[in-house]
Protein backbone atom coordinates (compact mmCIF):
# COMPACT_ATOMS: atom_id res chain seq x y z
CA UNK A 1 0.00 0.00 0.00
CA UNK A 2 1.53 3.32 -1.06
CA UNK A 3 1.32 6.61 0.85
CA UNK A 4 -1.71 7.85 -1.15
CA UNK A 5 -3.59 4.62 -0.49
CA UNK A 6 -2.83 4.81 3.22
CA UNK A 7 -4.16 8.37 3.34
CA UNK A 8 -7.35 7.43 1.47
CA UNK A 9 -7.95 4.45 3.75
CA UNK A 10 -7.72 6.89 6.63
CA UNK A 11 -10.44 8.93 4.90
CA UNK A 12 -12.83 5.92 4.85
CA UNK A 13 -12.27 5.27 8.53
CA UNK A 14 -12.87 8.94 9.35
CA UNK A 15 -16.14 8.94 7.33
CA UNK A 16 -17.19 5.76 9.16
CA UNK A 17 -16.71 7.47 12.53
CA UNK A 18 -18.64 10.55 11.40
CA UNK A 19 -21.54 8.45 10.10
CA UNK A 20 -21.63 6.56 13.38
CA UNK A 21 -21.71 9.88 15.25
CA UNK A 22 -24.67 10.97 13.08
CA UNK A 23 -26.55 7.74 13.85
CA UNK A 24 -26.23 6.31 10.32
CA UNK A 25 -25.77 2.57 9.95
CA UNK A 26 -22.41 2.08 8.24
CA UNK A 27 -19.90 -0.70 7.68
CA UNK A 28 -16.34 -0.98 6.39
CA UNK A 29 -15.77 -4.04 4.21
CA UNK A 30 -12.49 -5.53 2.99
CA UNK A 31 -12.48 -7.50 -0.26
CA UNK A 32 -9.16 -9.18 0.58
CA UNK A 33 -10.68 -10.57 3.81
CA UNK A 34 -13.66 -12.11 1.93
CA UNK A 35 -15.93 -9.15 2.49
CA UNK A 36 -16.17 -9.67 6.22
CA UNK A 37 -18.40 -6.91 7.49
CA UNK A 38 -16.82 -4.61 10.08
CA UNK A 39 -17.86 -4.02 12.76
CA UNK A 40 -20.09 -7.03 13.38
CA UNK A 41 -22.60 -8.66 11.01
CA UNK A 42 -25.60 -6.36 10.47
CA UNK A 43 -29.16 -7.53 9.85
CA UNK A 44 -28.72 -6.80 6.16
CA UNK A 45 -25.22 -8.26 5.93
CA UNK A 46 -25.76 -10.03 2.63
CA UNK A 47 -27.31 -6.96 1.05
CA UNK A 48 -24.39 -4.82 2.30
CA UNK A 49 -21.87 -7.20 0.75
CA UNK A 50 -23.91 -7.24 -2.50
CA UNK A 51 -23.85 -3.43 -2.56
CA UNK A 52 -20.08 -3.43 -2.04
CA UNK A 53 -19.57 -5.94 -4.86
CA UNK A 54 -21.81 -3.97 -7.15
CA UNK A 55 -19.86 -0.77 -6.46
CA UNK A 56 -16.53 -2.44 -7.19
CA UNK A 57 -17.88 -3.86 -10.46
CA UNK A 58 -18.92 -0.45 -11.84
CA UNK A 59 -16.69 1.33 -14.43
CA UNK A 60 -16.33 4.29 -12.05
CA UNK A 61 -16.35 2.59 -8.64
CA UNK A 62 -15.19 5.64 -6.70
CA UNK A 63 -18.37 7.60 -7.41
CA UNK A 64 -21.00 6.69 -4.77
CA UNK A 65 -24.16 5.28 -6.43
CA UNK A 66 -27.06 3.99 -4.24
CA UNK A 67 -27.97 0.30 -4.44
CA UNK A 68 -31.49 -0.91 -3.57
CA UNK A 69 -31.27 -3.54 -0.79
CA UNK A 70 -34.92 -3.73 0.33
CA UNK A 71 -38.22 -1.93 0.40
CA UNK A 72 -37.56 1.74 1.06
CA UNK A 73 -33.90 0.91 1.87
CA UNK A 74 -30.77 1.78 -0.03
CA UNK A 75 -27.08 1.16 0.51
CA UNK A 76 -24.61 3.83 -0.58
CA UNK A 77 -21.10 2.36 -1.09
CA UNK A 78 -17.97 4.54 -1.07
CA UNK A 79 -15.04 2.66 -2.57
CA UNK A 80 -11.51 3.12 -1.26
CA UNK A 81 -8.15 1.58 -2.26
CA UNK A 82 -7.19 -2.09 -2.08
CA UNK A 83 -10.77 -3.42 -2.23
CA UNK A 84 -12.03 -1.56 0.83
CA UNK A 85 -15.60 -0.23 0.71
CA UNK A 86 -17.59 1.92 3.11
CA UNK A 87 -21.34 1.13 2.94
CA UNK A 88 -23.91 3.48 4.51
CA UNK A 89 -27.59 2.39 4.84
CA UNK A 90 -30.18 4.86 3.71
CA UNK A 91 -33.61 4.20 5.25
CA UNK A 92 -37.02 5.72 4.60
CA UNK A 93 -37.11 9.48 4.82
CA UNK A 94 -33.49 9.96 3.73
CA UNK A 95 -32.72 10.76 0.10
CA UNK A 96 -30.09 8.34 -1.34
CA UNK A 97 -28.95 10.96 -3.85
CA UNK A 98 -28.40 13.58 -1.17
CA UNK A 99 -26.58 10.99 0.97
CA UNK A 100 -24.28 10.28 -1.98
CA UNK A 101 -23.44 13.98 -2.30
CA UNK A 102 -22.97 14.23 1.46
CA UNK A 103 -20.59 11.25 1.55
CA UNK A 104 -18.63 12.45 -1.46
CA UNK A 105 -18.20 15.96 -0.09
CA UNK A 106 -17.30 14.63 3.34
CA UNK A 107 -14.72 12.26 1.84
CA UNK A 108 -13.24 15.03 -0.33
CA UNK A 109 -13.06 17.38 2.66
CA UNK A 110 -11.33 14.79 4.83
CA UNK A 111 -9.02 13.86 1.95
CA UNK A 112 -7.97 17.50 1.60
CA UNK A 113 -7.38 17.77 5.34
CA UNK A 114 -5.23 14.66 5.38
CA UNK A 115 -3.29 15.78 2.32
CA UNK A 116 -2.77 19.25 3.80
CA UNK A 117 -1.59 17.71 7.05
CA UNK A 118 0.79 15.49 5.06
CA UNK A 119 2.11 18.46 3.11
CA UNK A 120 2.58 20.41 6.33
CA UNK A 121 4.39 17.46 7.88
CA UNK A 122 6.64 17.09 4.82
CA UNK A 123 7.33 20.82 4.76
CA UNK A 124 8.15 20.82 8.47
CA UNK A 125 10.49 17.88 7.95
CA UNK A 126 12.25 19.60 5.06
CA UNK A 127 12.47 22.83 7.02
CA UNK A 128 14.00 21.00 9.98
CA UNK A 129 16.41 19.18 7.63
CA UNK A 130 17.45 22.50 6.08
CA UNK A 131 18.02 23.96 9.54
CA UNK A 132 20.10 20.94 10.59
CA UNK A 133 22.15 21.12 7.38
CA UNK A 134 22.76 24.87 7.77
CA UNK A 135 23.72 24.43 11.43
CA UNK A 136 26.06 21.58 10.47
CA UNK A 137 27.76 23.72 7.82
CA UNK A 138 28.37 26.48 10.37
CA UNK A 139 29.67 23.91 12.86
CA UNK A 140 32.06 22.56 10.22
CA UNK A 141 33.23 26.08 9.44
CA UNK A 142 33.90 26.81 13.11
CA UNK A 143 35.80 23.57 13.63
CA UNK A 144 37.90 24.14 10.53
CA UNK A 145 39.00 27.44 12.03
CA UNK A 146 40.29 25.62 15.12
CA UNK A 147 43.86 24.49 15.75
CA UNK A 148 43.04 20.78 15.58
CA UNK A 149 45.10 18.43 13.43
CA UNK A 150 43.98 18.39 9.77
CA UNK A 151 43.20 14.66 9.86
CA UNK A 152 41.14 15.14 13.01
CA UNK A 153 39.24 17.88 11.22
CA UNK A 154 38.57 15.56 8.28
CA UNK A 155 37.15 12.94 10.66
CA UNK A 156 34.91 15.60 12.18
CA UNK A 157 33.65 16.61 8.72
CA UNK A 158 32.88 13.01 7.77
CA UNK A 159 31.12 12.44 11.09
CA UNK A 160 28.92 15.51 10.74
CA UNK A 161 27.96 14.78 7.13
CA UNK A 162 27.22 11.16 8.01
CA UNK A 163 25.07 12.28 10.94
CA UNK A 164 22.99 14.79 8.98
CA UNK A 165 22.50 12.86 5.70
CA UNK A 166 20.92 9.40 5.37
CA UNK A 167 23.99 7.72 3.84
CA UNK A 168 25.51 4.51 5.12
CA UNK A 169 29.00 5.95 4.84
CA UNK A 170 30.81 9.18 3.99
CA UNK A 171 34.42 9.51 2.88
CA UNK A 172 36.99 12.27 2.37
CA UNK A 173 40.00 11.31 0.22
CA UNK A 174 43.01 13.35 -0.87
CA UNK A 175 45.33 12.44 -3.72
CA UNK A 176 48.91 11.40 -3.17
CA UNK A 177 49.99 14.53 -4.99
CA UNK A 178 52.67 17.18 -4.27
CA UNK A 179 49.97 19.86 -4.50
CA UNK A 180 48.29 18.41 -1.40
CA UNK A 181 49.67 19.55 1.96
CA UNK A 182 51.78 16.94 3.73
CA UNK A 183 49.30 16.39 6.58
CA UNK A 184 46.55 15.31 4.13
CA UNK A 185 48.47 13.83 1.20
CA UNK A 186 47.09 10.38 0.39
CA UNK A 187 44.68 10.45 3.35
CA UNK A 188 41.44 8.43 3.24
CA UNK A 189 38.91 9.05 6.05
CA UNK A 190 35.68 7.03 6.18
CA UNK A 191 32.78 7.41 8.64
CA UNK A 192 29.96 4.86 8.79
CA UNK A 193 29.58 1.29 7.55
CA UNK A 194 30.76 0.59 4.00
CA UNK A 195 29.95 -2.94 2.71
CA UNK A 196 33.45 -3.34 1.23
CA UNK A 197 36.59 -4.57 2.99
CA UNK A 198 38.85 -1.69 4.04
CA UNK A 199 41.78 -2.54 1.73
CA UNK A 200 39.55 -2.95 -1.34
CA UNK A 201 37.51 0.14 -0.47
CA UNK A 202 40.54 2.38 -0.07
CA UNK A 203 42.02 1.10 -3.33
CA UNK A 204 38.79 1.86 -5.25
CA UNK A 205 38.38 5.27 -3.60
CA UNK A 206 41.99 6.23 -4.32
CA UNK A 207 41.54 5.15 -7.94
CA UNK A 208 38.42 7.31 -8.30
CA UNK A 209 40.21 10.28 -6.77
CA UNK A 210 43.22 9.80 -9.06
CA UNK A 211 41.16 9.70 -12.27
CA UNK A 212 38.57 12.39 -11.48
CA UNK A 213 38.69 15.75 -13.22
CA UNK A 214 36.94 18.97 -12.31
CA UNK A 215 34.70 18.80 -15.39
CA UNK A 216 33.25 15.93 -17.37
CA UNK A 217 32.57 13.42 -14.64
CA UNK A 218 29.26 12.43 -13.10
CA UNK A 219 28.63 13.46 -9.53
CA UNK A 220 26.14 10.64 -8.98
CA UNK A 221 27.28 7.20 -10.10
CA UNK A 222 24.36 4.74 -10.46
CA UNK A 223 24.80 1.20 -9.10
CA UNK A 224 27.16 -0.73 -11.35
CA UNK A 225 28.40 2.35 -13.24
CA UNK A 226 31.84 2.22 -11.62
CA UNK A 227 33.85 -0.27 -9.59
CA UNK A 228 32.99 1.32 -6.24
CA UNK A 229 29.25 1.71 -7.01
CA UNK A 230 29.12 -1.88 -8.24
CA UNK A 231 30.82 -3.22 -5.10
CA UNK A 232 28.55 -1.16 -2.83
CA UNK A 233 25.41 -1.99 -4.80
CA UNK A 234 24.14 1.58 -4.50
CA UNK A 235 24.41 5.04 -5.94
CA UNK A 236 27.64 6.83 -5.09
CA UNK A 237 27.62 10.62 -4.91
CA UNK A 238 31.02 12.22 -5.52
CA UNK A 239 32.11 15.85 -5.38
CA UNK A 240 35.60 17.12 -6.18
CA UNK A 241 37.81 19.00 -3.73
CA UNK A 242 39.83 21.52 -5.72
CA UNK A 243 42.88 23.70 -5.14
CA UNK A 244 44.24 26.24 -7.62
CA UNK A 245 41.87 24.94 -10.30
CA UNK A 246 42.96 21.30 -9.96
CA UNK A 247 41.22 18.33 -8.32
CA UNK A 248 43.17 17.22 -5.24
CA UNK A 249 40.57 14.95 -3.63
CA UNK A 250 36.91 14.01 -3.32
CA UNK A 251 34.02 13.89 -0.89
CA UNK A 252 31.99 10.70 -1.40
CA UNK A 253 28.87 9.16 0.12
CA UNK A 254 27.05 5.92 -0.60
CA UNK A 255 24.52 3.29 0.45
CA UNK A 256 21.76 5.79 1.15
CA UNK A 257 19.07 4.47 3.46
CA UNK A 258 15.51 5.49 4.22
CA UNK A 259 12.32 5.25 2.15
CA UNK A 260 13.94 6.76 -0.96
CA UNK A 261 17.32 5.18 -1.83
CA UNK A 262 17.95 7.59 -4.71
CA UNK A 263 20.22 10.58 -4.10
CA UNK A 264 18.14 13.78 -4.00
CA UNK A 265 19.13 17.24 -5.17
CA UNK A 266 19.25 18.83 -1.66
CA UNK A 267 21.67 16.11 -0.55
CA UNK A 268 23.90 16.78 -3.53
CA UNK A 269 23.82 20.52 -2.80
CA UNK A 270 24.83 19.92 0.82
CA UNK A 271 27.71 17.65 -0.20
CA UNK A 272 28.78 20.20 -2.82
CA UNK A 273 28.86 22.93 -0.15
CA UNK A 274 30.96 20.78 2.18
CA UNK A 275 33.37 19.94 -0.66
CA UNK A 276 33.77 23.67 -1.34
CA UNK A 277 34.55 24.21 2.36
CA UNK A 278 37.16 21.45 2.21
CA UNK A 279 38.77 23.09 -0.82
CA UNK A 280 38.94 26.43 1.00
CA UNK A 281 40.26 24.70 4.12
CA UNK A 282 43.05 23.03 2.13
CA UNK A 283 43.89 26.33 0.45
CA UNK A 284 44.27 27.99 3.86
CA UNK A 285 46.45 25.11 5.04
CA UNK A 286 48.61 25.39 1.92
CA UNK A 287 48.99 29.15 2.25
CA UNK A 288 49.87 28.81 5.94
CA UNK A 289 52.36 26.06 5.10
CA UNK A 290 53.98 28.29 2.46
CA UNK A 291 54.18 31.22 4.87
CA UNK A 292 55.59 28.99 7.59
CA UNK A 293 58.20 27.53 5.23
CA UNK A 294 59.17 31.04 4.16
CA UNK A 295 59.42 32.19 7.77
CA UNK A 296 61.46 29.15 8.81
CA UNK A 297 63.70 29.66 5.77
CA UNK A 298 64.26 33.27 6.80
CA UNK A 299 65.07 32.20 10.36
CA UNK A 300 67.49 29.55 9.12
CA UNK A 301 69.21 32.12 6.93
CA UNK A 302 69.41 34.49 9.90
CA UNK A 303 70.83 31.87 12.25
CA UNK A 304 73.27 30.73 9.57
CA UNK A 305 74.45 34.33 9.25
CA UNK A 306 74.94 34.51 13.02
CA UNK A 307 76.77 31.16 13.13
CA UNK A 308 78.97 32.33 10.25
CA UNK A 309 80.30 35.16 12.43
CA UNK A 310 82.24 32.54 14.34
CA UNK A 311 83.84 29.70 12.38
CA UNK A 312 83.89 27.57 15.54
CA UNK A 313 80.11 27.73 16.09
CA UNK A 314 78.83 27.11 12.55
CA UNK A 315 75.84 24.80 12.63
CA UNK A 316 75.44 25.33 16.37
CA UNK A 317 71.87 26.65 16.13
CA UNK A 318 70.76 23.74 13.94
CA UNK A 319 72.26 21.20 16.32
CA UNK A 320 70.76 22.85 19.40
CA UNK A 321 67.38 22.90 17.63
CA UNK A 322 67.67 19.16 16.93
CA UNK A 323 68.70 18.33 20.51
CA UNK A 324 65.96 20.52 22.01
CA UNK A 325 63.31 18.81 19.88
CA UNK A 326 64.69 15.39 20.84
CA UNK A 327 64.52 16.24 24.55
CA UNK A 328 60.93 17.45 24.12
CA UNK A 329 59.98 14.19 22.41
CA UNK A 330 61.72 12.17 25.13
CA UNK A 331 59.61 14.02 27.70
CA UNK A 332 56.43 12.87 25.94
CA UNK A 333 55.52 16.05 24.10
CA UNK A 334 53.52 15.69 20.88
CA UNK A 335 55.05 16.37 17.44
CA UNK A 336 53.59 19.89 17.19
CA UNK A 337 54.85 20.92 20.63
CA UNK A 338 58.27 19.40 19.98
CA UNK A 339 58.45 21.27 16.67
CA UNK A 340 57.83 24.58 18.43
CA UNK A 341 60.66 23.71 20.84
CA UNK A 342 62.89 23.02 17.82
CA UNK A 343 62.13 26.46 16.37
CA UNK A 344 62.92 28.07 19.73
CA UNK A 345 66.24 26.24 19.72
CA UNK A 346 66.92 27.39 16.19
CA UNK A 347 66.62 31.09 17.15
CA UNK A 348 67.98 30.92 20.70
CA UNK A 349 71.21 32.77 19.82
CA UNK A 350 69.74 35.32 17.41
CA UNK A 351 70.78 38.06 19.84
CA UNK A 352 74.46 37.41 19.06
CA UNK A 353 73.91 39.49 15.94
CA UNK A 354 74.34 42.44 18.32
CA UNK A 355 77.66 41.19 19.71
CA UNK A 356 80.86 42.29 17.96
CA UNK A 357 82.51 39.52 15.95
CA UNK A 358 85.85 40.22 17.64
CA UNK A 359 84.36 39.23 20.98
CA UNK A 360 82.60 36.13 19.63
CA UNK A 361 85.79 34.88 17.98
CA UNK A 362 88.26 35.90 20.71
CA UNK A 363 90.61 33.01 21.48
CA UNK A 364 91.79 34.27 24.85
CA UNK A 365 89.96 34.99 28.07
CA UNK A 366 87.19 37.57 27.87
CA UNK A 367 87.35 40.71 29.95
CA UNK A 368 84.52 41.50 32.33
CA UNK A 369 83.21 44.10 29.87
CA UNK A 370 83.37 41.63 26.97
CA UNK A 371 81.62 38.91 28.98
CA UNK A 372 78.94 41.41 30.00
CA UNK A 373 78.35 42.12 26.32
CA UNK A 374 78.07 38.38 25.59
CA UNK A 375 75.56 38.05 28.44
CA UNK A 376 73.30 40.61 26.77
CA UNK A 377 72.54 38.38 23.75
CA UNK A 378 69.40 36.71 25.26
CA UNK A 379 67.76 40.10 25.82
CA UNK A 380 68.89 41.36 22.42
CA UNK A 381 67.40 38.26 20.79
CA UNK A 382 64.16 38.68 22.72
CA UNK A 383 63.93 42.28 21.55
CA UNK A 384 64.51 41.27 17.92
CA UNK A 385 61.85 38.55 17.90
CA UNK A 386 59.13 39.91 20.19
CA UNK A 387 57.27 41.65 17.35
CA UNK A 388 56.95 38.47 15.26
CA UNK A 389 53.59 36.82 16.03
CA UNK A 390 54.71 33.46 14.62
CA UNK A 391 57.52 33.32 17.20
CA UNK A 392 55.71 34.49 20.34
CA UNK A 393 55.92 31.06 21.98
CA UNK A 394 59.68 30.85 21.37
CA UNK A 395 60.47 34.05 23.30
CA UNK A 396 60.81 32.41 26.76
CA UNK A 397 63.39 29.99 25.35
CA UNK A 398 65.37 32.81 23.73
CA UNK A 399 65.33 35.03 26.82
CA UNK A 400 66.00 32.44 29.53
CA UNK A 401 68.15 29.66 28.00
CA UNK A 402 71.13 30.78 30.15
CA UNK A 403 69.24 30.66 33.45
CA UNK A 404 70.37 27.96 35.91
CA UNK A 405 68.35 25.58 38.05
CA UNK A 406 70.10 26.92 41.17
CA UNK A 407 69.33 30.56 40.28
CA UNK A 408 72.89 31.59 39.37
CA UNK A 409 72.20 32.13 35.65
CA UNK A 410 71.31 35.18 33.62
CA UNK A 411 69.70 37.53 32.60
CA UNK A 412 67.15 37.44 35.47
CA UNK A 413 68.54 34.88 37.90
CA UNK A 414 65.43 32.69 37.74
CA UNK A 415 65.46 29.50 39.79
CA UNK A 416 63.95 26.02 39.46
CA UNK A 417 60.56 25.90 37.81
CA UNK A 418 60.50 29.67 37.54
CA UNK A 419 62.56 29.03 34.40
CA UNK A 420 60.26 28.27 31.44
CA UNK A 421 60.38 24.59 30.45
CA UNK A 422 61.46 25.35 26.88
CA UNK A 423 64.39 27.41 28.21
CA UNK A 424 65.49 24.54 30.49
CA UNK A 425 65.55 22.16 27.50
CA UNK A 426 67.42 24.60 25.25
CA UNK A 427 69.89 25.40 28.05
CA UNK A 428 70.95 21.77 28.36
CA UNK A 429 71.07 21.28 24.58
CA UNK A 430 73.14 24.47 24.22
CA UNK A 431 75.67 23.38 26.84
CA UNK A 432 75.95 19.84 25.45
CA UNK A 433 76.67 21.13 21.95
CA UNK A 434 79.14 23.72 23.23
CA UNK A 435 81.13 20.98 24.98
CA UNK A 436 80.81 18.57 22.05
CA UNK A 437 82.17 20.94 19.40
CA UNK A 438 85.45 22.80 19.06
CA UNK A 439 85.53 26.42 20.14
CA UNK A 440 88.07 29.20 19.69
CA UNK A 441 89.25 28.76 23.25
CA UNK A 442 89.33 24.92 23.46
CA UNK A 443 88.86 21.69 21.44
CA UNK A 444 85.76 19.47 21.61
CA UNK A 445 85.48 17.33 24.74
CA UNK A 446 85.15 13.51 24.57
CA UNK A 447 81.58 12.23 24.71
CA UNK A 448 82.06 10.37 27.99
CA UNK A 449 83.36 13.50 29.68
CA UNK A 450 80.51 15.61 28.28
CA UNK A 451 77.86 13.19 29.57
CA UNK A 452 79.57 12.98 32.94
CA UNK A 453 79.60 16.78 33.20
CA UNK A 454 75.88 16.95 32.33
CA UNK A 455 75.14 14.39 35.04
CA UNK A 456 77.35 16.22 37.56
CA UNK A 457 75.47 19.49 36.97
CA UNK A 458 72.02 17.90 37.43
CA UNK A 459 70.24 19.80 40.17
CA UNK A 460 72.58 22.80 40.00
CA UNK A 461 72.84 24.05 36.42
CA UNK A 462 70.20 21.75 34.91
CA UNK A 463 66.72 20.56 35.81
CA UNK A 464 67.11 16.86 36.87
CA UNK A 465 63.97 15.96 34.89
CA UNK A 466 65.53 17.40 31.74
CA UNK A 467 68.78 15.54 32.40
CA UNK A 468 66.85 12.27 32.76
CA UNK A 469 65.00 12.90 29.49
CA UNK A 470 68.28 13.74 27.75
CA UNK A 471 69.61 10.36 28.83
CA UNK A 472 66.90 8.76 26.64
CA UNK A 473 67.89 10.69 23.50
CA UNK A 474 69.55 8.75 20.68
CA UNK A 475 72.61 10.85 19.82
CA UNK A 476 73.51 8.98 16.63
CA UNK A 477 71.59 11.43 14.46
CA UNK A 478 73.23 14.35 16.28
CA UNK A 479 76.63 12.83 15.50
CA UNK A 480 75.57 12.44 11.86
CA UNK A 481 74.60 16.13 11.68
CA UNK A 482 77.90 17.14 13.30
CA UNK A 483 79.88 15.01 10.85
CA UNK A 484 77.92 16.29 7.85
CA UNK A 485 78.56 19.89 8.83
CA UNK A 486 82.26 19.15 9.38
CA UNK A 487 82.56 17.49 5.96
CA UNK A 488 80.81 20.43 4.29
CA UNK A 489 83.17 22.88 6.00
CA UNK A 490 86.24 20.87 4.94
CA UNK A 491 84.94 20.74 1.34
CA UNK A 492 84.53 24.51 1.43
CA UNK A 493 88.12 24.97 2.60
CA UNK A 494 89.38 22.75 -0.21
CA UNK A 495 87.46 24.72 -2.81
CA UNK A 496 88.80 27.97 -1.37
CA UNK A 497 92.35 26.64 -1.55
Amino acid sequence: MNKHQEEHTGVLESVLRRCDALGLDSWLLDQTAGFIVQPGAPAHGCEVVRAARAALARPAPHEPVPVLIGPEEWAVPLVGPCGRVLVVRCGAGLSPARLCVFLREMADDLDRQIRDAGLLHDFSGKLMQSYEETYTLFRIMRFMASSAEPLQQMRMVCGNVHQILPFGWVCVVFRDDPRVVDDLRGAVVVCGECPIAKADREKMIAQMAATASEDGWTKVHPPGSCQLAKACGSEIVCDPITYDGAVIGMLLAGNKGGADPEVASPEMQFIDAVADFLGTFHENLARFSEQRAMSIGTLQALTAAIDAKDAYTRGHSQRVAFLSQSIASAMGMGPDHAERVRIAGLVHDVGKIGVPEAILCKAGKLTDEEFAMIRRHPEIGHGILKGIVLLEDTLPGVLHHHERWDGRGYPHGLKGEEIPLVARMIGLADTFDAMSSSRSYRPAMPREKVLAEIERCSGTQFDPTIVAAFGRVDLSQYDAILQQQHDAEMAGHRRAA
